[in-house]
């Protein structure tokens, strides 16, 4: 593991006496989903796993978009997530930008390893925006994602479960399409809110595995993987956002990926399927390389300055 800490414990939440913003996270369903994974696996509940983050991103639109989208869904539209882009991790590489045109944006796409992203539905659309530090949100529409070109991006894995695909082309989006709720570092707000849940999901189904005697799992790594579960269930269970929340989360998922990563390299995994679907958990959005590119632009340290001579 590349990042280690005191032992704490995680099974009661830290009270910090800083501001900080109530969240009402409709969690009833993933908890007991999360049981299910934990008894059955997570390529059974994946789907329905999935479908439940889109009803945590209701917290971050607004009425009228809330309304748009609940529409489009209950029509049978499927919600896509495009984070990752095919220009690289750090923002100022990105390939998908909204350019100010009108009284709108020119939304240029370019997107890589979306789940599902192949398929017809309705996306929300990370974008970089001229001028901004930190990345935007659009709704693209059922009508518009099907003028976009998908395709399919490798195999199917967990089980033929997930499979990714990628997205290009542009479309034309309103100011009214963009994600506001949340202020400007929204899509961070978002991803420190679901990630904890997808820790929680992966640790749940290195359990299973490990019952189910597909995974040999050392003393220490049970500790680890008891210790990264519980600081997870922590963070859900929690009912406020602290702008802390995005460095502790990722330094969870961090964690989460060495973890998965450790246990393939030093063959506690027999199937190479399971392999498979372990190592592809840690290199989709969330992966270990954007995780430390982000904690360590957070900190800001300086080079040490040599005395002169």
């Amino acid at each position: 593991m590349l990042i280690s800490q005191t032992m704490f414990n995680y099974e009661s939440a830290e009270q910090l006496n800083r501001p900080s913003v109530a969240l009402s996270q409709p969690t009833h369903e993933l908890e007991s989903i999360l049981q299910r994974i934990q008894q059955d696996g997570l390529a059974l509940h994946y789907r329905s796993f999935m479908q439940n983050f889109a009803h945590l991103f209701s917290l971050f639109l607004t009425p009228d978009q809330y309304d748009r989208a609940r529409a489009s869904i209950d029509a049978g539209s499927a919600l896509r997530f495009l984070m990752s882009d095919a220009g690289g991790p750090t923002l100022t590489s990105w390939r998908t930008v909204a350019e100010p045109e009108g009284d709108g944006f020119k939304l240029h796409i370019d997107k890589v390893w979306g789940m599902y992203a192949n398929l017809d539905g309705m996306a929300i659309v990370a974008a970089r925006t001229p001028g901004s530090f930190f990345p935007s949100a659009f709704l693209v529409w059922p009508e518009q994602y099907k003028t976009l070109k998908r395709t399919l991006c490798g195999e199917p894995f967990l089980g033929d479960v997930v499979q990714l695909g990628n997205v290009k082309g542009t479309v034309q989006v309103s100011q009214e399409d963009r994600l506001k709720v949340g202020g400007p570092a929204v899509l961070n707000k978002y991803l420190t809110t679901v990630r904890p849940f997808l820790v929680r999901a992966l640790m749940a189904h290195v359990d299973w595995l490990a019952n189910q005697g597909r995974l040999e799992l050392t003393p220490d790594e049970r500790a680890a993987r008891d210790f990264i579960a519980a600081a997870a269930r922590t963070k859900t269970l929690s009912d406020r956002y602290e702008s802390e929340d995005v460095h502790r989360v990722l330094a969870l998922k961090f964690a989460s990926n060495e973890l998965l990563l450790h246990l393939v390299s030093r063959g506690a995994v027999a199937s190479f399927l399971d392999q498979r679907d372990l190592l592809a958990f840690t290199k989709m959005e969330g992966s270990s390389y954007r995780c430390y590119h982000e904690l360590r632009a957070s900190m800001r340290v300086a080079k040490p300055v040599s005395d002169s001579l």
